[in-house]
């Protein structure tokens, strides 16, 4: 389960996009042997503004909801604990404090392609176009290796403010000492740089990691569908901790 949310994490950066609401649908298959699992996620914007909601289903687990807000205006992602009626807070840009016991990574830069292949495909009424992005991370412990598949159109409302909304988030940048399932944040930000530099909004993404050495190694894939896309009034109430909340120690 843990592994399941690191990727939908990893999916909510790439999604984070501008002035409308969409709908879509993550499954994940081969978590290390574990069955497959199901993410259906919601997101609203709104200026500088996003909320996104995940329900998340796998066959270990019941039902689980996650809700983040990120607030570009104030730096921060807040993640809400409905259970408890808590928040956490993350600041934007800075970096995390470093785990006890964890070392500095020396690894190369890793080896990244960006292709278009001259593929596409029509998804909710838009031609899209196909683009694959790979990435090859290796290091004394193993490698780790990403294709990223995605179909992308500009045929959307509000594409402009997409972009900006999207470059925004990458300047700020998400700096922490543990990003995502990256063993080395440099590779996680290069691979973001690589993605924030591709034009279009993909309306489709598979994902496929896999990652370890000879003695141990596992692969996971992942698909993402948009089913929903709207532009609509939202109201700024979204975008704020709700009354009664308080943050966690």
């Amino acid at each position: 389960m843990k592994i399941h949310r690191m990727i939908v994490l990893f999916l909510f950066g790439l999604f984070l996009y501008g002035d409308v609401m969409y709908e879509m649908s993550t499954t994940t298959e081969g978590m290390m042997g574990m069955g497959g699992g199901e993410t259906l996620i919601s997101v609203f914007i709104k200026d500088d503004c996003s909320r996104t909601e995940m329900v998340m289903r796998d066959s270990m687990v019941s039902e689980m909801k996650n809700v983040f807000i990120t607030r570009l205006d104030k730096g921060v992602i807040w993640t809400l604990n409905m259970d408890k009626e808590q928040y956490s807070e993350m600041k934007l840009g800075e970096e995390t404090e470093k785990v006890e016991g964890e070392e500095e990574t020396s690894a190369a830069m890793p080896e990244i392609t960006v292709e278009k292949t001259g593929k596409k495909k029509v998804l909710l009424g838009k031609e899209c176009e196909e683009v694959v992005v790979s990435m090859i991370v290796e290091d004394a412990e193993g490698s780790m290796n990403f294709t990223q598949t995605m179909w992308n159109t500009k045929d959307i409302k509000g594409y402009e403010e997409i972009m900006e909304f999207n470059k925004k988030m990458t300047e700020m940048g998400m700096k922490s000492s543990k990003s995502g399932m990256m063993a080395d944040k440099k590779s996680f930000e290069e691979f973001q740089k690589k993605i924030s530099e591709i034009e279009g909004f993909p309306l489709e993404l598979d994902l496929e990691v896999t990652m370890g050495s000879e003695q141990m190694s596992f692969s996971m894939k992942t698909n993402t569908v948009m089913t929903k896309i709207d532009n609509k009034p939202i109201n700024q109430k979204v975008f704020e901790i709700p009354a009664g909340y308080s943050l966690e120690e």
